[in-house]
């Protein structure tokens, strides 16, 4: 009779030791999708502490956990004590502010601030995405000049080579990385691209239509989160 309930007890045992053994399928099907989930290192929440109004930009002090730091955007109406979100940042150290007559140990330059806490507009049926060809009333193409569709359509056969592009300003971010940046809009798009980012040494106002010409760069990786599929670098104003 003891060595029957040995038995039973060795046999419980072993069985155990089988069961842990197993490789627990769930578990690991459980697991990998876990390791899939990144922190996007490139989206922030910061709460700010002082605002500082210049000409082109508004410079804030703001605070994301223990972190301190400055981050400027175009001139906007920011309120202390609030909170927002943006996403990438590219930063300038060192940066002379020459209308505050200041300079930044550090400033992020980002393109604009989220409100998280505004008032969620009802939900609306979005336009499927199209492609127009058709110029926004007021735009006509300089001679020699493309539209944005004709630059998104055919940008591999323009990469490295000069395009003079006519459009709406409709956005002007000033003396970044020793740069004027501009985006421009023309009424054309392809996909629903229908804006180009362009680098210069002109100042534009925003609302303004220029014609500008410049060199077509693929795939520009500037860092921190500012990648460009498509960027026209050096443009010049064209009369």
């Amino acid at each position: 009779m003891k060595k029957i309930v040995i038995w039973s007890v060795a046999s419980i045992v072993a069985l155990l030791v089988l069961v842990q053994c197993k490789p627990n399928n769930e578990k690991s099907e459980t697991a990998k999708p876990l390791e899939a989930v990144k922190e996007n290192t490139n989206s922030h929440k910061v709460t700010v502490k002082e605002v500082l109004d210049a000409n082109a930009y508004t410079y804030l002090l703001v605070t994301e956990g223990a972190k301190e730091f400055w981050i400027a955007v175009p001139k906007t109406d920011i309120k202390v004590g609030k909170t927002y979100t943006y996403e990438g940042g590219m930063e300038m150290k060192k940066f002379e502010s020459k209308d505050l007559k200041r300079t930044f140990d550090s400033v992020f330059f980002v393109e604009g601030l989220t409100d998280p806490n505004a008032p969620v507009e009802p939900a609306k049926t979005l336009p499927k995405v199209a492609s127009s060809t058709q110029l926004s009333k007021g735009i006509t193409l300089s001679k020699g000049g493309i539209s944005i569709f004709d630059l998104y359509s055919t940008k591999d056969k323009l990469a490295g080579k000069t395009v003079i592009l006519t459009g709406k300003v409709v956005k002007f971010m000033p003396e970044i990385m020793n740069k004027n940046w501009i985006h421009l809009q023309d009424g054309t798009s392809l996909n629903g691209f229908n804006d180009i980012t362009i680098t210069t040494l002109e100042k534009v106002k925003v609302d303004e239509i220029v014609t500008l010409k410049g060199t077509v760069v693929l795939n520009k990786d500037l860092g921190s989160g500012y990648k460009y599929d498509i960027l026209i670098e050096d443009a010049v104003l064209v009369k």
